[in-house]
């Protein structure tokens, strides 16, 4: 049998090579025309035309009640019961005595020391007119009036220390249960019994950031108790000068001064109005949609889709109030935003309210 030479079969690989080549190239160049004939028509959608209109900026919050006064009371000193003096759950004045300790010791001091300022006194008395006539020197009067100085000083010191064995009501209010007995031991950190001021009460609640030149002091608010429907009204006297950092929000406070009792700490949702906004442009919520750098919409550009980056504003239940990157008569569209890309064309069919 005769041998093929390897020239002929070096040219036979070298043309299935170039066949091969030109059969895959075409393919996929049909397959791109046909991918390009496929897009050329136009993607239907729905649309919404951009118009000025006046818009209320209602805001809804959580919030909860607050006391503007409230305190734990705990004694400076420590000791024993000697006297309870209020009951709990009853209003106090401001000063009312609460809780008496045992100061038999600083009493027996203070007479002490009594007994000797009198003493130190008559001597000084004796000091003086001895020194009208030379009896005695100047040093010597100067040194019992140091001395008696000295023994008022004691005398002042143990007072405070007395003063702290009668622990009063630091502001007027309502007393909590308490947490001891008459002949319990007490110190600086045993709690005897919380003290609230019930009237007026605050509401505290935050509001978004983007809302920070519309929130002012002086602003009414309304709030209701959960699962309530009556509104009470309240005004805005404190707002946090600072935004939060992990919720973006900005604090703020505002005074009750009716009837109706609330429980410091309880839940309340807040509704506050924070003015009238002329000429807002609102578009359906729908059609933001959010990216990496913020948020963008599609508009219609004479039938051609152009993606436009907005700064967004309040939000509604429906819609989205758009503070830059549209303009009045701008064709925002509506459905279709996950096959609609830049420069495709459009067909609108329905426009939405």
């Amino acid at each position: 049998m005769k041998k093929i030479p390897n020239w002929i079969i070096i040219v036979v690989v070298i043309a299935l090579i170039v066949a091969s080549k030109f059969i895959f190239f075409s393919n996929k160049e049909e397959d791109k025309t046909g991918a390009k004939g496929k897009n050329k028509g136009p993607v239907a959608v729905n649309y919404y035309v951009v118009n000025p209109v006046a818009f209320s900026n209602d805001v809804f919050a959580t919030g909860k009640i607050g006391a503007l006064n409230q305190v734990d009371i705990l004694p400076e000193v420590s000791g024993k019961v000697t006297g309870i003096y209020f009951k709990e759950g009853e209003t106090v004045a401001k000063g009312s005595l609460l809780v008496k300790l045992n100061d038999a010791d600083l009493q027996a001091q203070f007479q002490k020391s009594k007994t000797q300022i009198a003493l130190s006194e008559q001597k000084l008395e004796r000091l003086k007119k001895l020194t009208a006539i030379n009896g005695v020197s100047q040093e010597e009067f100067d040194i019992q009036q140091n001395e008696l100085n000295s023994l008022k000083a004691d005398q002042s010191y143990i007072q405070a220390q007395l003063a702290k064995t009668s622990i009063t009501a630091p502001f007027a209010g309502i007393v909590g249960l308490k947490n001891i007995s008459e002949g319990s031991f007490v110190n600086s950190s045993s709690p005897i019994v919380s003290l609230v001021q019930v009237k007026p009460l605050f509401v505290e609640f935050s509001v978004p950031e983007k809302y920070s030149s519309l929130f002012k002091k002086g602003i009414k608010v309304n709030f209701a108790a959960e699962n309530a429907k009556e509104m009470y009204p309240a005004s805005i006297y404190a707002i946090e000068p600072k935004v939060d950092e992990m919720t973006k929000t900005i604090k703020a406070r505002a005074m009750y001064e009716g009837t109706q009792t609330f429980y410091p700490g309880s839940f309340v949702k807040v509704y506050a109005n924070l003015g009238e906004t002329e000429n807002a442009l609102m578009v359906p919520t729908q059609c933001v949609i959010p990216t990496l750098k913020g948020q963008k919409v599609i508009i219609s550009k004479n039938g051609i889709a152009a993606e436009i980056p907005v700064t967004i504003g309040v939000r509604t239940d429906d819609k989205i109030q758009i503070v830059e990157g549209l303009q009045a008569g701008d064709t925002v569209i509506t459905t279709g935003l996950l096959s609609v890309k830049k420069e495709m064309p459009l067909k609108l069919l329905k426009s939405v309210n």
